[in-house]
């Protein structure tokens, strides 16, 4: 029986992962390395025998411990810490997926005291770390449509951060916002009305066919990110062009169906090679 680390923090363990859990556990040993519990003198020295660690979560500890299990280890981590961190930081994957011929919104980082760049645009936080769901603050003036995400205005200013500047991206409308969820090479596809239209985003997602265009803008950007599992979110231009808007690192394939299982089968087969 494989060895798989399972390498979360508590928000996770508690309340996203349980069907996935008792799943696995009927195919693998399941070893927990949960974030609020670190010891970093022991980790540090500790003799990892697994056969492949699966991050789920974002915290600054959970990317030091994949980034140390790379370096001293040849054990995979999926998702490694550098598709971790790229994915996290807005203005660095925004750059990284243009170089590469993907089409993303146009973006800027802007002092907090300049005028916004775009007409139409949402402000996002810079550093999309935190468990907490995007909170639009919507205004339209004179026809234009301004979003602000709380969690981005606030971060902007809290101590720990201040970043003192705003990710803006400009707006593109779309009658329908597309989600494909990414595990390995395997893709599955998803439509919903924007969250600007309607906050429950479940309430209208629907699955739907592939999309051989969407296919390859997500496998070359999970490729150019370095992430084996993730969800990436577009939307459709008027002009018939599809912007990748998001890219996550932790996605919750709760909302697939079986995710739980497609995801498990495929750490067991990474585990195997």
């Amino acid at each position: 029986m494989v060895k798989i680390g399972l390498i979360i923090d508590e928000y996770h363990l508690s309340k996203k992962v349980q069907e996935f859990l008792n799943y696995l556990k009927n195919k693998a040993d399941i070893s927990y390395y949960i974030e609020e519990e670190f010891l970093l003198d022991k980790l540090s020295s500790h003799k990892f025998d697994e056969d492949l660690f699966f991050v789920k979560g974002r915290g600054d500890l959970m990317i030091w411990l994949a980034e140390n299990i790379e370096r001293e280890t040849n054990i995979p981590v999926i998702n490694p810490s550098r598709g971790i961190w790229l994915s996290m930081h807005r203005f660095l994957n925004s750059t990284l997926l243009r170089n590469e011929g993907i089409n993303v919104p146009d973006f800027s980082l802007v002092p907090m005291n300049v005028a916004p760049p775009y007409s139409e645009y949402i402000i996002k936080n810079i550093i999309d770390q935190k468990n907490y769901a995007f909170k639009p603050q919507i205004v339209k003036e004179r026809g234009k449509i301004q979003v602000s995400d709380k969690r981005a205005l606030t971060e902007a200013v809290k101590k720990k951060e201040e970043y003192k500047f705003y990710f803006y991206q400009e707006f593109v409308k779309s009658k329908w916002e597309y989600k494909i969820y990414g595990v390995g090479e395997d893709l599955y596809f998803y439509k919903q009305l924007p969250v600007l239209v309607n906050p429950n985003k479940m309430e209208s997602r629907q699955k739907i066919d592939r999309i051989p265009e969407l296919e390859d803008l997500s496998l070359r950007a999970m490729e150019t990110i370095n992430l084996k599992l993730a969800s990436i979110d577009f939307l459709k231009s008027k002009e018939g062009l599809f912007y990748l808007t998001d890219i996550n690192s932790t996605p919750n394939f709760n909302y697939m169906e079986n995710g739980h299982k497609k995801v498990a089968d495929f750490l067991l087969k990474e585990a195997k090679t």
